[in-house]
């Protein structure tokens, strides 16, 4: 990081910011590592939108067998979203999160974290580039009919969340220096299922929001998890249908409580 490099003039210098952060992640999860860093985007002139992000890594340690991955650069600049019958207002700075798995295996590893830390600078960029509303339970899709993110997987978008994994209290970052006071929120994207996409679509992100938190979803990235939609048992599905349509009702939906 080149020393004294700024923000804005709104927001404190990126040293500043660092050293606060570095306390908060290291308080909360543990002690980063820088794996990224955008030097051109620092410098200015880079041939890539959006602000210049670096990506932070606390790689694991004793039982902690995951890699928790942090963009840092996506809260120097104010969000701006675009209100109903026109306008903006800005948004709160945010930085994203997530989690990737570690084990024995190295090149699975270094899969897993390299994903992590792609979707995570993507995301970072992507806000700015955008104008995406970062409320947890909306969804980013691709194409208005999305296709699997990853091949053989029916993850079809993504969906922010609140980060679990660290202590409490790490998803909101207050930054008093001087009379200055500037507030960083952490964002999941985390992929979501086509069942789970539907929620949203039906009955709105704070839905799916509450479906992905009681259903156990955090910010690591696991492809080998359930969705938390599940079918409907043969019982219930008797009340809901009667007899004669049981058989197309057992392959309805429901989200588990």
């Amino acid at each position: 990081m080149s020393e004294g490099r700024q923000s804005s003039d709104s927001l404190p210098s990126a040293d500043d910011m660092r050293d606060v952060l570095d306390m908060h992640l290291s308080r909360h999860i543990g002690d980063y590592e820088t794996i990224f860093s955008d030097d051109d985007g620092w410098a200015g002139d880079s041939e890539e939108g959006g602000p210049p992000v670096d990506i932070l890594v606390i790689h694991p340690e004793g039982e902690r067998q995951f890699a928790y991955i942090c963009s840092f650069g996506c809260s120097f600049q104010a969000l701006r979203n675009k209100m109903e019958g026109g306008g903006e207002f800005a948004s709160p700075s945010v930085e994203f999160v997530l989690a990737a798995k570690q084990n024995s295996d190295e090149t699975e590893n270094r899969k897993s974290l390299n994903l992590a830390a792609n979707i995570v600078r993507q995301f970072a960029k992507m806000a700015h580039l955008n104008q995406v509303d970062l409320s947890p339970g909306v969804t980013v899709m691709f194409s208005d009919e999305p296709s699997p993110l990853f091949e053989g997987l029916d993850f079809t978008a993504f969906a922010f969340i609140q980060p679990r994994i660290p202590a409490d209290r790490f998803e909101n970052l207050s930054i008093q220096i001087g009379d200055q006071t500037t507030q960083i929120n952490f964002i999941s994207p985390v992929p979501v299922f086509s069942d789970e996409l539907n929620i949203s679509k039906s009955d709105g992100p704070d839905a799916l929001a509450h479906a992905l938190e009681t259903g156990g979803v955090t910010e690591m990235i696991d492809f080998s998890r359930a969705s938390v939609v599940q079918p409907e048992t043969k019982e219930e599905t008797i009340q809901k249908t009667g007899f004669f349509s049981k058989l197309a009702g057992m392959f309805a939906k429901k989200v588990r409580t």
